[in-house]
């Protein structure tokens, strides 16, 4: 009598289950009940016990974590502080539109160029430059006390809008780098 594949997976790391789900193969329609993904099932499980004993969390987060990585937060935060600057500097475009324009192409940037999904990362990046963008400009307006009264009176609102339209600016710019990634490097059936 052959175990069940639920057994198997249960026997590991929960959060290993949940990896294996979350993977690419599975997205792009692969068949979990090859050997090929099997083994490499199996070779997961086994490092992520072994980094268990070791007291290691696995490697999912860290500084080049699986679900969140800091180097890669660095890179997207570097890449979208570059876009918000040059966005906002073009003439008559420039100011939130043009800073908005710059996370979207800085995350699309980033989507073309890593490999790995960096969703987490690039959509904190983001949100933190669309809240800080919203916040200049307020500040950047008019005499500096009036300024400050703006935003003692609608500062979390505003952080927050300026927070979500840069985090949906990154997420679409991301995902439209990496589904360009994926069309660039997809086998050509003849």
């Amino acid at each position: 009598m052959q175990p069940s594949k639920e057994r198997e997976a249960s026997d590991g790391d929960p959060m290993d289950d949940l990896d294996d789900l979350l993977d690419d193969d599975l997205a792009e329609g692969g068949d979990p009940s090859t050997s090929d993904e099997a083994d490499s099932r199996a070779e997961r499980n086994e490092s992520a016990g072994r980094a268990a004993e070791t007291g290691g969390d696995g490697g999912r987060v860290g500084t080049s974590g699986r679900w969140f990585s800091a180097k890669a937060f660095a890179l997207a935060l570097a890449a979208v502080a570059i876009g918000v600057f040059v966005g906002g500097a073009i003439p008559l475009i420039g100011g939130t539109i043009g800073s908005a324009g710059g996370v979207f192409l800085a995350a699309f940037l980033i989507g073309l160029a890593l490999s790995a999904r960096r969703y987490v990362e690039t959509g904190l990046a983001g949100a933190a430059a669309g809240a800080l963008v919203a916040v200049t400009n307020v500040l950047g307006v008019g005499f500096l006390p009036i300024g400050v009264d703006y935003l003692q009176q609608w500062g979390l609102p505003l952080l927050a809008v300026g927070g979500g339209v840069g985090l949906v600016a990154a997420l679409l710019g991301h995902y439209f780098g990496r589904d360009l990634r994926a069309g660039l490097t997809a086998d050509v059936e003849g």
